[in-house]
């Protein structure tokens, strides 16, 4: 008979024979979606030229120069969001720009408005234009000043114009680096949409989606998505047959789009490569470490849970029931874009679609899973196969140990060695009958043979003796008030249902044994877990199952 292990495992094989081959699941992006966001940066910088021929004038100009633009996503409801650092940090210098602008408008020469430094013609002039960039020097004839500006503008209906102000906590030393920034306002009630963020990157991710915002979001923009596969797979590169398409990806969207694996349809790190280079994934190790540096800890909100509550039934086509629970996402968040989204479809088709009593799981829901029926039914076949191997050795074993009951008889238990040390001790005690002048002899610890360290007083019951536990006298010769190392063992018939006085079972009358003859002088072995008469050569009681020890 072949072993569990080798029948698991071809059904395993099978298994992942049924798999789509392209395994893009239409709803492993809905849980990151609400949580997308769009990142723009700008310096505003504020430069004062001197002009000191003559009477000394300052000219004083004001610019915004772009830094980047891109995509990211919120991982805390109070407007902790992650990004790309290229994004909101430039490698290029905004007092550069400055210079350029304002010495072109003073002094009326033409000098691009760019990043780069430019010489004139004219020696005064050109020494003027010199000591105006930066760095700043004693004999600078500029001074200026920049601040960033970061503006994020989350996925929400209908959308906000001016999109809410972020402050940097963190950023990487490359553009590729995670990015950590805090919304300063919007994030006040703890709402914000958050995406599931993973809590590494596996070995065995390959198949994923990238998501970002190419423009600012709206009902009518919303994110757009990208599918893509890891190559290999758990590593920081795509397929090359994809790069072209994730290259035009970046170029609308920049840096900073969420890659989701579709396998539990968590972020495992975002995108980069809008420069020029290679699409590459940052993953969520990165991310992770770059929000302990930051002092924020990535979390879910309220919105969150209401909302994930609504896709099991929305995605399953339990129209009428994702409802209400989509209403109260709207309730806690009245902008929330994809419930809104999913609320108008819930409500245009949830007519003629049950709303209760199905047991069985719609075609939609293996489009959300990405499970075959086939796989789901070799599940099944192993849970099955599981359950068999190990009931039927238990049932097999518990009829072998009744048969050896019935055969009567008793013997001398083999010992178990156990190193229990909790009372009562596992194993047996052998006990000599008393005459107690009853119905049922009465019985107490044999003397120890050389196994154990000498007998210990046991109460025994006496003719016409009262009180102590169920009844029971203490043995002649044991002094009043001595510890006992073992329970006493009752006498038998205390009860009307077969029990003793102190509620433990009768042997004889729950094993169905005859009483002893001989004027009771035989020896008998009953276990002290449940108090049962052992059977011929048993190692373990056959009622409570405990193993037997001399």
């Amino acid at each position: 008979m072949p072993r569990l292990y080798h029948l698991i495992a071809g059904l395993s094989a099978l298994g992942s024979l049924a798999l789509p081959m392209h395994p893009h699941p239409t709803g492993s992006t809905d849980r990151v979606t609400p949580g997308t966001v769009r990142v723009e940066a700008k310096v505003h910088v504020s430069i004062n030229l001197l002009d000191d021929r003559g009477v000394i004038q300052q000219v004083v100009r004001e610019y915004d120069t772009p830094v980047g633009t891109g995509s990211g996503f919120t991982v805390s409801p109070d407007g902790v969001v992650v990004t790309a650092t290229g994004v909101v940090r430039s490698g290029k210098d905004p007092s550069v720009y400055a210079a350029n602008r304002v010495f072109a408008e003073y002094f009326k020469v033409k000098i691009p408005a760019d990043f780069s430094k430019h010489k004139l013609k004219d020696p005064d002039l050109n020494g003027r234009l010199q000591r105006c960039y930066p760095p700043q020097r004693q004999d600078s004839t500029c001074i200026a000043s920049a601040a960033t500006l970061v503006t994020v503008f989350p996925y929400a209906d209908p959308p906000t114009p001016e999109g809410y102000p972020a402050e940097l906590l963190h950023a990487g030393t490359s553009p590729g680096a995670p990015a950590v920034l805090k919304l300063t306002k919007g994030g006040e009630d703890g709402t914000l949409p958050t995406v599931p963020l993973g809590t590494t990157l596996g070995s065995g991710i390959e198949s994923v989606d990238t998501i970002g915002l190419p423009t600012r979001p709206s009902a009518k923009s919303p994110p757009k998505v990208e599918t893509a596969h890891l190559d290999p797979p758990g590593g920081r590169t795509f397929k090359p047959a994809e790069r072209a398409k994730l290259n035009a990806f970046l170029k609308n969207d920049g840096d900073g789009g969420a890659v989701i694996d579709d396998g539990k349809s968590e972020v495992i790190g975002f995108v980069t490569g809008a420069g020029g280079t290679a699409a590459t994934l940052t993953p969520v190790d990165d991310v992770r470490a770059a929000l302990v540096a930051a002092d924020v800890t990535a979390r879910r909100g309220p919105v969150d849970v209401v909302y994930e509550t609504a896709l099991a039934p929305y995605h399953n086509k339990f129209y009428a029931n994702a409802i209400p629970v989509l209403e109260q996402v709207l309730r806690l968040r009245p902008d929330h874009a994809v419930a809104q989204d999913h609320l108008r479809f819930a409500r245009a088709n949830r007519a003629g679609t049950p709303s209760t009593g199905q047991t069985k799981a719609p075609a939609a829901q293996k489009v959300a899973t990405g499970l075959s029926p086939l796989l789901l039914t070799s599940i099944g076949i192993v849970a099955a196969a599981a359950v068999v191997a190990t009931t039927v050795p238990l049932m097999l074993r518990r009829r072998r140990r009744a048969g050896g009951e019935a055969a009567g008889g008793t013997a001398e238990a083999v010992p178990v060695v156990s190193g229990a040390s909790t009372w009562p001790p596992r194993g047996t005690q052998t006990m000599e009958a008393v005459p107690s002048g009853g119905s049922f002899p009465s019985y107490r610890q044999a003397p120890d043979r050389g196994h154990g360290t000498g007998p210990s007083p046991v109460p025994v019951a006496a003719p016409g003796a009262t009180g102590g536990i169920g009844g029971m006298a203490a043995a002649p010769g044991t002094e009043p008030g001595a510890p006992e190392s073992r329970p006493p063992v009752p006498a038998a018939g205390g009860g009307p249902d077969g029990r003793g006085a102190n509620g433990v079972p009768d042997a004889r009358a729950a094993a169905g044994a005859p009483e002893h003859a001989a004027g009771g002088q035989g020896q008998v072995q009953f276990c002290t877990q449940c108090g049962m008469r052992l059977g011929k050569a048993h190692r373990f009681c056959g009622f409570c199952g405990s193993p037997v020890d001399q």
